[in-house]
């Protein structure tokens, strides 16, 4: 969260903050005006001071410990800025609803009085319900959101499956975000929760860490919890990883068991099962598990070529009867998946748009493939919500865990 997009979000919803309290006060006629703006005013500078000083003193907290009671206070300055966020389109609405209101009044005071509730009453008692369904929802949206996950499980059916794989089971962590609001203790329970399932491999989509403070702990982490993946654990790049810091990250984890892929690929088996735990089977076909570097190009046009190259790339090395599962950090990376017959694309990068009302405007803005599975054929390309949060705020769209188990379609 560091950097000009962090102050922005403080500066922005600090704004708007003061701007929803003005329109409320609009609608409500409180008589109280600039009483409530001080108030808006000063809670929103707490609650932006908070959060930048939580962000400021979080390489401190993280070697003190003091880092969790810290959180805490930076959620609730967090929970009233989403609030404000929240509650200012609908008053918006509201607000040009009283104004257009305003011109009719007269004429209809007769009827107002023969029904007893005027107009203006009713958008008055709408007007006060909002600001305590926006509070609702953020306080929900921030402490469930940072709280729930959901450890899906999905059962894949492959024609083409070689023997050795039936019953293999793949494990998908993506956009843990370690940082202000996921913090090692939630690297641990994802951990646990797929490793929960019996899981052969674990594949780790990118984003997986945004404060360097953290490094220490997310390789103690990794380091003793790799021997619950018997295959192994394999990484590909997101974009935070170049946003953070590239080199320290990659440092941290090629320290570890972990396995790190960029534009690569690397034989899980060479066929009947060798070089896997407990599997073997008369076919011959190799495994691949390949990765894809994440594309930075701009414009549509290419950034598919680039990503087109990448994938090439990636796969130059693979047979074409190899059974491949290809990791990539952006959603997009799916058409490619498809166009090569690859048969699991795992992809994550969208949080699933973490409040599902908006996720028809997220996938309309570019996001074609937004969360969940997509098939096309027998290839299969799975997106998943995000096991973490730079912003814990989500609303019908839990983090996530991924498990697939692959099998044999008679």
């Amino acid at each position: 969260m560091k950097g000009i997009f962090f102050i922005n979000f403080m500066v922005i919803t600090s704004c708007i903050c003061v701007v929803s309290a003005l329109l409320w006060d609009y609608v409500v006629r409180t008589g109280h005006r600039w009483l409530l703006l001080l108030v808006a005013l000063l809670l929103a500078v707490l609650s932006a001071f908070g959060l930048y000083h939580y962000e400021d003193l979080f390489p401190g907290l993280v070697a003190s410990g003091w880092d969790g009671l810290y959180d805490r206070k930076a959620m609730a300055g967090l929970i009233w800025l989403l609030a404000c966020l929240l509650a200012f389109p609908c008053l918006v609405v509201v607000a040009i609803a009283r104004f257009f209101c305003r011109p009719r009044r007269r004429r209809r005071r007769r009827q107002r009085r023969a029904s007893g509730v005027t107009r203006r009453a009713f958008l008055k008692g709408l007007a006060a319900l909002v600001p305590a369904a926006a509070l609702a929802t953020s306080g929900a949206g921030n402490l469930l959101g940072e709280r729930d996950l959901d450890t899906t499980y999905h059962v894949l059916k492959y024609k083409n499956l070689p023997d050795y794989l039936d019953g293999y089971k793949i494990g998908q962590l993506s956009d843990l975000h370690m940082g202000l609001f996921f913090s090692p203790r939630r690297l641990q329970e994802a951990l646990d929760a797929v490793a929960a399932q019996g899981v052969n491999r674990l594949e780790i989509t990118g984003d997986f860490i945004d404060e360097l403070a953290l490094l220490p702990k997310a390789r103690a982490i990794l380091e003793a919890n790799a021997h619950r993946f018997p295959d192994g654990i394999d990484f590909c790049y997101g974009n935070h990883e170049y946003y953070r810091d590239f080199n320290a990250i990659t440092a941290m984890l090629e320290a570890t068991p972990v396995r790190v892929l960029r534009n690569s690929s690397f034989q899980a088996s060479r066929g009947c099962g060798q070089g896997l735990k407990g599997r073997n089977g008369r076919d011959g076909r190799s495994f691949y598990i390949a990765a894809a570097d994440y594309s930075f190009a701009k414009g549509d046009e290419a950034f598919a070529k680039e990503r087109e190259q990448y994938v090439r790339e990636t796969l130059a090395k693979v047979p074409e009867d190899a059974f491949v599962v290809l990791l990539a950090h952006h959603s997009a990376f799916i058409d490619e998946g498809f166009a090569h017959h690859i048969p699991l694309t795992l992809c994550g990068h969208t949080h699933g748009a973490q409040f599902a009302p908006i996720a028809p405007l997220v996938t309309a803005l570019g996001f074609k493939y937004l969360r969940g599975m997509f098939q096309k054929g027998d290839c299969r390309g799975y997106v998943n919500r995000g096991t973490g949060h730079w912003l814990p705020f989500r609303v019908l769209c839990s983090r996530e865990a991924s498990v697939f188990e692959l099998r044999k379609q008679a």
